[in-house]
C-alpha cells in the first residue's frame, strides 16, 4: 500500500415575491433581447446536429467564436421542457466538451448558460400582466403555476441532468469552482454578471448533497492508497509533506473523518483532522511534529481534548456548510468512542489578520497607538519572522483580539472567514496563542498567531442564533482575573474588559 501511495504521490508531482420578480424581469428584459439579437445575427445557416458538434469537437479550436452556437445548440437539446427526457449521451457530450475548454472557453460557456438559459422573461412578463388582471381564484392559481414555471431558470434543467450522470456531482462541484475562479473579486463586473448563476448552482449542490452524505473515518489500514493520495492532495490548511506525515495523522491518537456521497464513494467532499490530546493545543507544529504515541500514551484517560486542527472542503462545495455538519458528526462519534473527552475545540488559523493589520497601520491612529512603546515598530512589523519578535507580542495579541471580536464584514459577520465559519456554527472564541504556527504560511497570514474555537454542545444552538441575529460573539476563555491568578494569558477577556472601561469613560 505504501509503495502504491508513493507512486501516487510521485505521479501527482508531475501531473421572491412575484412583484419583486416582475421588477427584475423589467430591468433585464431589453438587455437580454439585445444580447439574443446579437447572438442570432452571428448564426450560420448550416448547422450540424448536436452530436455532430461534439463528435467533431476535438478538431475545433475551443476559442473560436462559433463555440457559442455549438454550446447553445447542445444545451437547447439537453434543456428541452418536454415530457420526453433527452438521452444522457447529450449531457455526457456536453460535459466532455466543457472539460476541453480553456478559461476563455469556460467563461463563454457560463455566459451562454446564464444569458441564454436564464428565466423566460417574455412569457414571465406576459403571465405577470395576466396575473394583475386576473378575475377569479382559479385563473390566479393557474397563472401562479405558469409564473413559477417560467421564472425558474432553464439552466436548472441542465444542472439536474448533469447530476443524474455518474460522477455528476463531482462535475458540478468542479464547474462551480471554475466559475468562482472566473468571477473575480466581489463587486467586480464579472462577479455581478454571474453571481445569480453561481448562487443557483450552490443551492442545487446543497439540495443534491444534504441528506445523502456518509461519514467515514479514514485509516492507514483500510483506506485505499488512491483515497489517501486525495486527502494529501486536497489538504488546504497544513500541507502533507510525505507518506510518513499522513501516516502520523492517521495514528490511534489522531482521527481523519470525511463525508462521501454514495454516487462517488472515493471522492472526499470535506474532511477534518483531529488530534486527541491530554491538554488544550497551542501549537500546530506540536501536533504535526509529535512523535508516534507509545502504548502508555494511548490510554483513554490521556484523551481529554479533541482538537480539530484542519478542515478542508472542495472549492466547488464551499458555502454549503458541509464543514458544520462534519464537525458535529465527528464530535458525536468521538463522544461515543471516548466518553471521558471534556473539550471539543479547534486550533484554527486567521488567514486575514496580517492583511487587515497591514491595511490599518497607516490610517488608524488606534492601531498605531498600540505600538507606541516599540522602537522602529513599522520596520519590525514589515520584516516580521518567527524569531526575536517578542517585543511585538503584546500589541499584536491585543489587535488580534480586536480583529476576531470586533472587526466585521457586512455589518455583523466576523471579518475573518475562518472565525465567521466557526462562530456561525455556534462555537465560542476561546483563546489566542502566540507563535502557534511558525510555518512560512502561518507567519505570512497571521504573524504565527492561532486561535481555539470551543464547541460546547449545549451552547451551540443559542450561540448560533445570537451570532446570526446581531453578530454577538460568545467567548469561553477564563476571565482575565481568574486567568491571571492561574498564571495564564487571556487576551480576549482582557480586550473585552478594556473596551468596556473605555465605553464607561
Amino acid at each position: 500500500m505504501q509503495r502504491a501511495f508513493r507512486r501516487g504521490l510521485a505521479l501527482q508531482r508531475h501531473s421572491f415575491s412575484i412583484v419583486q420578480k416582475i421588477h427584475i424581469i423589467h430591468r433585464q428584459h431589453f438587455k437580454v433581447q439585445a444580447a439574443t439579437a446579437t447572438s442570432t445575427a452571428t448564426a450560420t445557416t448550416s448547422r450540424p446536429t448536436p452530436l455532430e458538434i461534439f463528435d467533431t469537437g476535438k478538431n475545433r479550436n475551443p476559442d473560436m467564436t462559433s463555440n457559442r452556437l455549438h454550446i447553445q445548440e447542445l444545451l437547447e437539446k439537453i434543456t428541452e421542457k418536454t415530457n420526453n427526457l433527452p438521452p444522457p449521451i447529450f449531457t455526457e457530450k456536453c460535459c466532455e466538451f466543457y472539460k476541453q475548454l480553456d478559461k476563455n472557453g469556460k467563461l463563454e460557456f457560463f455566459d451562454v448558460l446564464s444569458k441564454e438559459f436564464d428565466v423566460d422573461r417574455d412569457n414571465s412578463l406576459k403571465q405577470a400582466r395576466e396575473y394583475i388582471n386576473a378575475k377569479s381564484k382559479s385563473d390566479t392559481t393557474q397563472i401562479e403555476k405558469n409564473l413559477q414555471y417560467f421564472l425558474e431558470p432553464k439552466y436548472n434543467i441542465f444542472l439536474d441532468r448533469v447530476h443524474q450522470l455518474p460522477n455528476g456531482l463531482k462535475f458540478l462541484a468542479d464547474m462551480r469552482a471554475d466559475l468562482l475562479d472566473l468571477m473575480g473579486p466581489r463587486g467586480s463586473t464579472t462577479y455581478n454578471e454571474y453571481i445569480s448563476l453561481e448562487q443557483d448552482i450552490r443551492l442545487k449542490l446543497k439540495k443534491y448533497v444534504i441528506g445523502f452524505l456518509k461519514l467515514e473515518r479514514i485509516t492507514w489500514e483500510k483506506s485505499s492508497a488512491a483515497l489517501l493520495e486525495k486527502i494529501c492532495s486536497y489538504e488546504a490548511v497544513h500541507q502533507v509533506k510525505d507518506w510518513k506525515d499522513i501516516k502520523r495523522r492517521l495514528d490511534p491518537d489522531r482521527r481523519v473523518y470525511a463525508f462521501f456521497e454514495n454516487n462517488i464513494p472515493n471522492e472526499p467532499l470535506v474532511f477534518v483532522h483531529v488530534a486527541l490530546l491530554p491538554s488544550l493545543a497551542n501549537s500546530v507544529q506540536a501536533i504535526l511534529e509529535a512523535p508516534r504515541p507509545t502504548k502508555q500514551d494511548l490510554h483513554p484517560s490521556n484523551f481529554e481534548y479533541a482538537i480539530c486542527y484542519s478542515i478542508t472542503t472542495q472549492q466547488g462545495l464551499g458555502g454549503i456548510n458541509l464543514g458544520n455538519y462534519l464537525i458535529k458528526q465527528a464530535v458525536d462519534d468521538l463522544q461515543k468512542q471516548f466518553p471521558m473527552l471534556k473539550v471539543f475545540a479547534t486550533l484554527s488559523p486567521m488567514p486575514g489578520y496580517r492583511q487587515w493589520l497591514t491595511s490599518q497601520v497607516d490610517c488608524d491612529p488606534t492601531v498605531q497607538a498600540e505600538f507606541e512603546h516599540v522602537p522602529d515598530w513599522k520596520n519590525k512589523l514589515n520584516r516580521f519572522n518567527s524569531k526575536d519578535q517578542d517585543e511585538l507580542k503584546d500589541p499584536l495579541m491585543r489587535l488580534c483580539s480586536r480583529y476576531i471580536l470586533s472587526e466585521k464584514r457586512g455589518g455583523s459577520n466576523a471579518l475573518d472567514p475562518v472565525a465567521n465559519f466557526h462562530l456561525r456554527n455556534g462555537a465560542c472564541a476561546h483563546q489566542i496563542h502566540w507563535q502557534a504556527d511558525t510555518s512560512e504560511k502561518g507567519i505570512r497570514d497571521s504573524f504565527g498567531i492561532m486561535i481555539n474555537y470551543n464547541y460546547i454542545t449545549d451552547r451551540l444552538e443559542s450561540n448560533h442564533r445570537l451570532y446570526q441575529k446581531n453578530g454577538t460573539i460568545s467567548i469561553s476563555e477564563p476571565s482575565a482575573a481568574s486567568a491571571s491568578a492561574a498564571g495564564e494569558e487571556s487576551w480576549l477577556s482582557q480586550w473585552i474588559v478594556q473596551k468596556q472601561q473605555q465605553q464607561h469613560q
